[in-house]
């Protein structure tokens, strides 16, 4: 069964515009026709209040009927106008009614049946006005107010009536625009989406099409035109780059070394005319130089292939820094000076358990390991080692030093001890590897080493090492 292909940040970003965007125009569609409504509402309202001080400032009481002169408003005039007056007793005789209400479309023909429908209004007190929807066959707006015309004047319910189709012919006319204003804004908005997300989604485009260029061979790394959230992952990805080139450079380079410098010792075993024990003299020479070159070309090919600690683990310094020592301390200490024979003492009290190293643990331990192997061959008695995390110029970064209480380094052996292949003595067996790879760890992290006189007496290597790697960036090959 084919796996499933999740969609695109483009196509889940307008899936959720067309669920949102929706609901969002709905419900301001829905508030804004309420709000409608209640203007509607609030003006009928205030219209059949105004009609009401009209009829009431027309009505005059003769004595025996009501009369009405001077109505403005045509539309008590025309039948079927909508509007409608009405003047009913407080228990529902009719006793005026405008010309229009003759004929109420849909409204009970008799007066008993239309007081009967009119019945809640006409409990209004003189004085009170009272305006509410009432069905009369249909809907209408119905606006009640109690008077009393003197103290020879019936109390009188003046009523208007209003028919709401103009009102509900408004509102539909409203909610029609509504909706095509919802419609075309909907239709904008989307269309502004789209090209928003597309504008905006670019520069993951952009990455995109620069990977294919990557993987056709046509550049070697990614630029650094990206934004801001985009940084670190171009950084991240161009510091896998630049260490696999590294790394291929680093098996190209180890090979065409290790084809060279094996080339003459097994010349030698091989064309050699010595027999017996000279022989195996010679071989054991020549199998001990080709070991320690491989050992070293090996070390620098694994240094240069591990991973580029992208993610930033740290490791805690000091639990690797005792088991080094420890397993040291076990072994017999290799010098040829009688003089710098017996138990040493390796003092870890500076080493602070906030210390941290952001690489890979083998690194650590094949540093420190070297280091304090070379400070056991030349120490007299006492080690000590230090490490803590400490601030520079670029930032902070773990300081380890290992000092020594021996004779030091000879005055301008300094820098030449720490080149491949060089030594500082003679007497001690080696093939002057060990610093040399001290160096090459230190600067594949970007790191220093250097020398100083020890407060014991002797030597002191200093190393730092920065706590997060450069970004994008990888130093030089050594």
């Amino acid at each position: 069964m084919a796996a499933f292909s999740a969609p695109s940040i483009h196509a889940r970003l307008l899936i959720a515009s067309l669920l949102i965007l929706p609901l969002f125009l709905g419900v301001t569609a829905w508030f804004l026709d309420r709000a409608f409504a209640n203007y509607q509402l609030q003006s009928q309202q205030e219209s059949m209040r105004l009609q009401q001080l009209l009829l009431a400032r027309a009505a005059d009481w003769d004595g025996q009927q009501w009369q009405f002169q001077g109505l403005d408003d045509p539309r008590y005039q025309a039948p079927r106008s909508g509007l409608y007056g009405l003047v009913l007793s407080v228990s529902g005789d009719l006793l005026w009614q405008s010309p229009s209400a003759e004929l109420i479309p849909e409204a009970p023909e008799s007066v008993a049946e239309l007081a009967s429908a009119l019945a809640p209004l006409l409990q209004v007190a003189i004085g009170e006005t009272r305006f509410e929807e009432c069905r009369l066959g249909a809907t209408y707006y119905c606006h009640a107010t109690g008077v009393a015309w003197g103290s020879s004047g019936p109390q009188s319910v003046f009523m208007i009536i209003e028919s709401r189709q103009p009102e509900l012919a408004a509102r539909k006319n409203f909610q029609q625009y509504l909706w095509w204003l919802s419609l075309a804004a909907a239709s904008l908005l989307l269309v502004a989406q789209t090209l928003l997300f597309r504008w905006g989604l670019s520069p993951l485009r952009g990455l995109a099409k620069s990977i294919a260029v990557l993987e056709r061979g046509e550049a070697e790394t990614l630029d650094d035109n990206y934004p801001a959230e985009l940084t670190p992952l171009t950084a991240n990805l161009n510091l896998l780059l630049a260490s696999e080139t590294r790394r291929r450079e680093r098996v190209r380079n180890t090979m065409d070394r290790l084809t060279h410098v094996l080339k003459s010792p097994l010349m030698l075993i091989r064309n050699s005319s010595d027999q017996g024990d000279a022989y195996r003299g010679l071989v054991d020479e020549q199998v001990t130089r080709m070991l320690g070159i491989v050992e070293g070309e090996l070390a620098r090919a694994r240094l240069d292939g591990r991973a580029v600690n992208i993610l930033g683990k740290p490791v805690p310094v000091r639990p690797v820094l005792e088991r080094i020592t420890a397993a040291y301390s076990r072994l017999p200490r290799r010098s040829a000076d009688l003089n710098l024979q017996g138990p040493v003492m390796i003092d870890l009290d500076q080493v602070a358990d906030s210390a941290l190293f952001y690489g890979e643990e083998r690194d650590l331990q094949d540093l420190f390991g070297t280091i304090l192997e070379n400070s056991l061959k030349y120490c007299r008695h006492r080690i000590a080692v230090a490490a803590d995390l400490v601030d520079d110029a670029g930032g902070g970064c773990l300081e380890l030093s290992v000092a020594d209480d021996g004779d030091g380094i000879a005055a301008g052996l300094e820098q030449a001890i720490l080149r491949r292949g060089a030594r500082a003595d003679s007497a001690n067996a080696g093939q002057g590897l060990g610093l040399s790879i001290v160096v090459e760890i230190v600067s594949a992290y970007g790191g220093s080493l250097h020398t100083q006189s020890s407060p014991l007496g002797g030597a002191m290597f200093v190393v730092r090492l920065p706590l997060k790697p450069a970004s994008g960036e990888l130093p030089a090959a050594p």
